[in-house]
């Protein structure tokens, strides 16, 4: 309890942790309208889709604009222990050190889930509010409790980047190295899915019969392979169990990576 205590105060007490959120609302809030507009400026006046709205998806990002936030959050949660040590506060112990990054790992991914949630409060507002044609679905479906399992999974992405901007700070002991890891999974999942999911392409010829922009997109047709959490198609089909497992997959690796260099280190 003490080192949950610890943590709260922590990240709460120093400014960057508010303006991280006071950041990724408005740009969120910006993203979600503009996709309410796109169809009104588009020729063919296709339909929008509530999801890609409610998470504020960009094809151009590999994580949506909350989850590379809860990243930032992360990392610096990690960074202030190098940047400003406590000495007396700073555990020393093995046990408490894990006690620490526990904590770390709780408060980081509810702090992640409050900005999850807050982005999709400010966007469904928004939908509400701009395209009731697209809202109605969806605002039905919530009443009878059967809300897209999309959305689920984009709060479970938030969480995770939060994490993962976290363990990989804590590794590299700092913040800037956690958000450029952070960045670096998605850019590599896809190539990875992509080589595991084409068959035909590796039977033919391996990764080099894969095109490059096959395996990193940069078009507005395509989005990464966590694109379907945000709304947005992706050129990489997977299934849901595939995406939860490609969420989990690199927060269980860098906390495995960690509690294996954690007795070789004094501190966080």
């Amino acid at each position: 309890m003490h080192a949950l205590t610890y943590e709260r105060r922590r990240l709460t007490g120093v400014r960057s942790t508010w303006l991280v959120p006071a950041l990724v609302l408005p740009v969120s809030a910006a993203v979600a309208e503009l996709t309410l507009r796109r169809p009104a400026l588009a020729a063919n006046g296709s339909a929008v889709d509530p999801v890609q709205v409610l998470t504020a998806g960009l094809p151009l990002l590999p994580l949506p604009v909350a989850a590379l936030g809860a990243g930032v959050i992360g990392a610096l949660s990690a960074g202030h222990e190098f940047r400003y040590p406590a000495p007396g506060a700073l555990p020393r112990p093995l046990r408490r050190r894990l006690g620490l990054i526990l904590a770390k790992l709780l408060v980081v991914g509810l702090f992640a889930a409050l900005l999850g949630v807050g982005t999709l409060a400010v966007d469904g507002l928004l939908l509400h509010l701009g395209n009731h044609a697209a809202a109605a679905p969806l605002e039905a479906a919530a009443r009878h409790g059967r809300l897209p399992t999309a959305l689920g999974g984009y709060l479970a992405l938030v969480v995770a980047g939060g994490w993962i901007g976290l363990l990989g700070a804590a590794l590299l002991r700092s913040a800037a190295a956690g958000v450029l890891l952070l960045i670096t999974v998605p850019i590599l999942a896809e190539p990875m899915a992509v080589a595991l999911l084409d068959r035909g392409a590796l039977q033919s010829g391996g990764l080099g019969a894969l095109r490059r922009h096959e395996l990193f997109p940069v078009d507005a047709t395509h989005a990464w392979l966590y694109g379907a959490l945000s709304g947005l198609h992706s050129g990489t089909v997977v299934s849901e169990a595939g995406l939860a497992v490609a969420v989990a997959a690199p927060v269980g690796l860098l906390l495995l990576a960690y509690l294996l260099l954690l007795p070789r280190r004094s501190a966080l």
